[in-house]
Order: structure tokens, then sequence, then C-alpha cells
């Protein structure tokens, strides 16, 4: 889409703007199918009675238990974990650094990192956006007077986030150079009215808001010119779990699970043989046997016998393949199944546990890059949100870029990270060394701190 197009489709009523703009310039896996993937309670072992009809008893209860399991959403907080359960690093780069641009960067961090809570922020975005494929995230400013770092301000800043689990809808578009061109936001509130939002960057970036009456009709009073997009989208193919591919290999686990926990429960019932001597001349019993019956009797008569004609190697052979589906599923979408089970039952070192994590860091790393392009576009936004929050201090936003660095999750302790940066000795650099420990924020204080102090130690030496 051009900004010709947009404009033309924007003056328009509001119920063809409406329409026109509910189309995505991204072919992605629609909410409502990846919800009956996602949410263990709309698995097919528990909705499809066609596939899996009940077992009723005697009494006509249902014996098929129907047991789903989590695992996709298991696969959502793994992977949305391990890329940020670490917090995201971010790297100021500046030609000079001043007192002035120094206290630009603290306060940047405090009204991102601190006043925004980004680093939570991030984990729950992980999530909404591992599981539904797509989210985007609003960012602007209100009247509220308060003090940063010492510095007075009028504003306050503020984001939300949204994602189709959330009850929003989203269609975003992108022009002929790939950049996000509009992004409308459908959902209906508590009251069931519908909403729409459109954020479009046209020359002048504009909020049109839409109210759905009796029709859509323009909301004047919430639309609004901007005075930049404050709008970062981000999507993903499909959903960390491997998608429909994925969602085959939990169903096949599901179902082995309930067929095999109906076996268990008829065969659970003790079992008792009842010699009745010589039954020449006796009828035969018209008893027949109940699944509710507390235990079982099976009359022989003398000489008779009866024996278990179950395969030996059923239990053991269900039990190896849900181990390989099991694990097909964890293989196939590149993290450890690292339960408190199979860790405690590990006599595995500290250091070959993390080689466990490897396949789970390399497919962190894969995700971080997208991530680190959105972090690097929305943390221009809140560059420019800080220029009006904090006019004196204009230049020197500008005069700083930021890079952000997601680092993956890991299992070295502390000890071990000390010890690893002991080792590298002069290889590192002071600050490196100061990142790689992750015990402060403010890197280049704590480098001034130490220096400071090892000065002040050499200067009582003498």
């Amino acid at each position: 889409m051009t900004i010709e197009q947009l404009k033309i489709i924007l003056s328009g009523q509001p119920k063809d703007v409406v329409t026109a703009l509910q189309k995505s310039s991204f072919v992605l896996p629609g909410w409502a199918d990846l919800d009956k993937q996602y949410d263990p309670l709309k698995h097919r072992i528990i909705t499809d009675t066609s596939a899996y009809p009940p077992k009723l008893n005697e009494l006509g209860q249902d014996e098929f238990k129907r047991t789903p399991y989590a695992l996709q959403k298991l696969a959502v907080n793994r992977i949305s974990q391990a890329l940020f359960a670490q917090p995201v690093e971010r790297l100021y780069s500046s030609e000079e650094e001043t007192d002035n641009s120094r206290k630009a960067k603290d306060i940047l961090e405090q009204i991102y990192k601190t006043d925004n809570y980004i680093d939570s922020e991030n984990i729950e975005r992980g999530k909404s956006l591992n599981k539904s494929c797509q989210i985007a995230t609003v960012w602007k400013v209100f009247e509220k007077p308060n003090i940063v770092k010492g510095i007075q301000a009028k504003l306050k800043l503020t984001h939300k986030t949204y994602s189709e689990p959330d009850g929003y809808k989203l269609y975003p578009q992108i022009d002929e150079n790939g950049d996000l061109i509009v992004l409308t936001i459908l959902y209906t509130d508590s009251e069931q009215k519908e909403h729409c939002f459109v954020y479009a960057n046209l020359e002048k970036p504009v909020l049109l808001v839409y109210d759905k009456l009796a029709d859509w009709v323009q909301n004047t009073d919430l639309s609004k010119e901007l005075t930049f997009f404050p709008v970062i989208y981000g999507n993903i193919s499909e959903p960390v779990w491997g998608g429909l591919a994925g969602t085959k290999i939990v169903e096949e686990i599901e179902e082995i699970e309930n067929f095999d926990s109906l076996y268990i429960k008829k065969n659970a019932s003790p079992v008792f043989v009842l010699d009745m001597g010589d039954t020449s001349g006796m009828k035969g019993s018209d008893v027949t046997e109940k699944t509710d019956d507390a235990k079982r009797i099976i009359k022989v008569g003398k000489g008779g016998t009866i024996n278990d004609a179950t395969w030996a190697g059923a239990p053991e052979s269900t039990n190896n393949k849900l181990k390989r589906l099991r694990n097909a599923f964890f293989e196939q979408n590149q993290f450890p199944d690292s339960s408190f089970a199979n860790f405690l039952g590990s006599n595995t070192s500290a250091d070959n546990k993390e080689l466990l994590f490897s396949d789970s860091r390399s497919k962190a790393e894969d995700l971080a890059g997208e991530w680190e392009k959105f972090f690097y576009a929305e943390l221009n936004i809140i560059k420019e949100f800080a220029k009006i929050m904090f006019p004196s201090l204009a230049t020197e936003f500008d005069g700083f870029s930021i890079r952000s660095v997601v680092k993956p999750y890991s299992i070295r302790t502390k000890k071990e990270n000390a010890e690893y940066v002991s080792i590298a000795g002069n290889s590192m650099s002071q600050e490196t060394k100061v990142r790689v420990l992750g015990e402060v924020d403010d890197i280049s204080k704590e480098v001034e701190d130490i220096n400071s102090e090892q000065s002040a130690a050499a200067n009582q030496g003498f």
C-alpha cells in the first residue's frame, strides 16, 4: 500500500474505512485456530466426542477421563523465558561523553526500564508473540508531573501492547519499502460495543478512532494528529511449538495416555480364583462381570486353570512410544525437557547441563534477531518522546544510538561467571568484565568506581 492509496481509503465513509483496513500484508495463522492448539482444554481429546466417544459403564458414567497435555503452552513459556529471563542489554554509543549525555542515558533507562517495567513486559510480549504470531505496542505520553533523575517533567511515558489473545484483532499493512504504514486494531468492550483504532503513518501521522453505534462513526474527540508514528509491530510465521506439526505429536501423546488409562483402570481391580471342586452336573453361571465391581472372581473347576494372556511387553512398549513422542516434540521445537523429575533423576554436571540448553539457546538466538530490530525501532520512539518530555536534553538524546542485545538464558551460576571473568584476565576490558558479571545496571559508573578505588588504594600504598 502507498500513502496515496491510504489517503484515499481514509477519505471515505467510516464504514468503508473500517472495512477496507481489515486486511493484513502478512499471511499468518489465525488466533481462533492457534487457540485450539494452545489451550489444553480445547484439544481434540477434550472436545472431539466423535473421534473419542464416551466409554460408559453400567452406571452411565464416562470412563474416558480425557486428560490433555499443555505442551504447547510449555513451549511458549520456555522459549519466552529463554529469550528474556536475562534482561535485554542496551549498548549506548556516542561520539562525545559528557555529563549531560550521561544524564540523558540515565533518564532514558529510567523511563523505559523502570517506569515501564520493560524487562517483565518483554517476557509477556514474548509469550504473546510466540503463541499468536503477532503483537503491536503503542507508546504515548500523558500529563502527569513527575521527577526523573532530579529533573521535573510535566509528562509521563506509558505504553500498551495489543495481541489477539487479549481480545484485539490486528491488521497491519506495509508500504513498498516494507515499513509499517497503517495498523488497524479492532476490539469489543465489556458492553459488547465495537471500536476501531487506526494508526496511519502519513506525512503527518494520525490516530483515527471509530465506534460502532447503529453503524460505524468517527470519534472526533479521540481522533488526533500525532507528532510521530508511535507504533511497533512484530510477527513470526508460526507459533514456537511448531504449529500443526507440533500439535499432531501432542494429540498422539494424549490419545495414548487416555486409552492407556482406560486399560489400567479396567485391569486394576483385584482378581481372585475360586476352585469350585468337581463341577460335573452343575449349571454354568449366568453372572456377568461388571466394570464397577469392586473385585472380580473367576470360577474354575477342579483341574481347571486360567492364565493371563496379556502381551507382557505392552506397558513397556507404550512407555517407550510415549518417550519417543515426547522427545520428538522437544527436539522439534529446540528446547530441553527440563522438568524437575528429569533433572533430579540426572547426575549431569553443571557444565553438561549447560550443553543441554545449547539447542534452546540457538533457537532463542534465531528469534533474537527480529527482536533486536523491534527494540531498535522502539528505542528510537522512546528517544523522540524523551525529547518532548525533557527538551533541554534534546541534543543529547539525538547524540547517541542504542543497540539492544538479547541474552539467551544460561544456567551458569554467579560463581562460574566470576571464575570465567577471572580466567579471562587481560583478554577482557574492565567494562566487558562488569557487563559479563551483570550485577549493576550502570556499567560505566561501576568501572569509574572500580578505577577510583584502585587509584585510592595505590596512593595509600605509598
